[in-house]
């Protein structure tokens, strides 16, 4: 059974709510000021969505799509604190792979490095995307300073049209002045300072 959804905008009621989760789901250097994110949101090609059982709040996620729309971006996703490990993340990943059946999906998890203090956590991650049809991209992408391994469903996505999605979603000029650095995944595990193993 398909969750309740709902755009998310300045006037939404839940939004005290999902600024919350937003703080408490994403360190601060992975963070996009809230005001910048509502203000794309009136954009045609982004979708900030608030998902309900009935009507307790679950989750929100944050998607940029392609100008043909046969890539689709998910920036951000959460799960309120009290309801994860409840089968509400695989559920939000299914409506997507729905609503989005024409395109193909792309997310961007931590690298699983070696000697993050939070390892065995990214780890999990992943695992909970590649038990949701997930799959590695094939390449690594550094954006302010984080390490992300790219995963995709519904078909490979190359490093242009990555590219492109995040300039078209940032802008000019700040997709030039922030433009991530993308590199082939290592056969290892990566160290913090991004060599390999």
């Amino acid at each position: 059974m398909h969750l309740r959804t709902e755009a998310i905008t300045k006037q939404s009621p839940a939004l005290p709510t999902i600024k919350m989760l937003y703080e408490e789901a994403f360190p601060a250097n992975e963070r996009a000021p809230m005001s910048i994110l509502l203000r794309k949101a009136r954009k045609p090609f982004v979708d900030f969505t608030a998902y309900y059982e009935d009507d307790t709040f679950i989750g929100f996620t944050y998607l940029s799509l392609s100008r043909d729309r046969d890539l689709a971006f998910v920036m951000y996703l959460a799960i309120d604190p009290a309801l994860r490990s409840k089968g509400y993340g695989s559920r939000i990943l299914e409506q997507l792979r729905l609503t989005y059946a024409d395109s193909r999906i792309v997310l961007n998890i931590e690298a699983a490095e070696k000697d993050s203090p939070n390892a065995e956590e990214r780890l999990r991650r992943r695992e909970f995307y590649v038990r949701n049809g997930y799959a590695g991209s094939g390449f690594l992408m550094k954006e302010f300073g984080v390490w992300y391994e790219a995963l995709v469903i519904g078909g490979p996505v190359g490093r242009e049209e990555y590219l492109r999605l995040y300039s078209r979603f940032m802008g000019f000029p700040l997709s030039m002045l922030a433009r991530p650095k993308i590199v082939p995944m290592p056969d290892g595990p990566r160290s913090i300072d991004g060599s390999g193993t």
